[in-house]
């Protein structure tokens, strides 16, 4: 397997692991992860499961956990909950909820929040477009510059809009790569002032 696939393996394991996707050596609130829903998606129909409120106790919970080992991670800004860790949430009283939503729905959490997915047990699909929120005076104008690249590419940044990982998974079937994968839209969009202005581009200084 090339780097970049074994890239990816790490990525969906790691995504039915429960975990926080902040780096815990540098605390405090600094990401606003979200999706916005697109189908039905219920108690059965897998999607998001978060162990709520746990973000508040997560700077007692890294001074306490700060000598365990860390479960390897193509990033650092993705720490995995041991066993261990996990029975430290519970006996602290903190539990894990399925999260259901209806088409439209915005969901978003401390991207500290102990989080994982599940797949679903239904014939019900999960359909959702991902949106997240920093502030804005966390970018950089190289994160600027890599936000436009990512942008003009049509690759995606990962939970962080300041765009510190960039690239896109390639949907596979069966092992044999996904005919209907696309990588550039079906319909270029038609973008306003506002929505352009999202993607940073404006405020790089020549």
């Amino acid at each position: 397997m090339n780097p970049l696939g074994e890239t990816l393996a790490k990525r969906c394991i790691h995504r039915f692991r429960p975990h926080q996707d902040q780096d815990p050596l540098k605390p405090g609130f600094r990401c606003l992860q979200g999706l916005v829903n697109l189908l039905p998606n219920g108690p059965d129909d897998g999607g998001l499961i978060v162990c709520k409120g746990a973000h508040m106790a997560s700077e007692d919970f890294h001074k306490e956990f700060i000598n365990e080992p860390r479960i390897p991670a193509w990033t650092p800004e993705w720490f995995g909950y041991t066993e261990a860790g996990q029975a430290w949430l519970e006996a602290k009283g903190y539990q894990w909820e399925k999260v259901c939503a209806e088409p439209g729905d915005l969901l978003v959490w401390d991207s500290r929040t102990p989080h994982y997915n599940l797949s679903s047990k239904t014939q019900q699909p999960r359909f959702c477009v991902y949106t997240c929120y920093m502030p804005v005076a966390d970018a950089s104008q190289e994160d600027l510059i890599r936000k436009k690249d990512a942008f003009e590419r049509w690759v995606g940044t990962t939970h962080w809009p300041n765009a510190r990982h960039t690239g896109s998974n390639v949907g596979k079937r069966n092992g044999e790569e996904d005919p209907h994968n696309r990588f550039v839209p079906r319909n270029m969009p038609d973008m306003h002032e506002r929505a352009f202005k999202l993607t940073g581009i404006p405020y790089i200084r020549a």
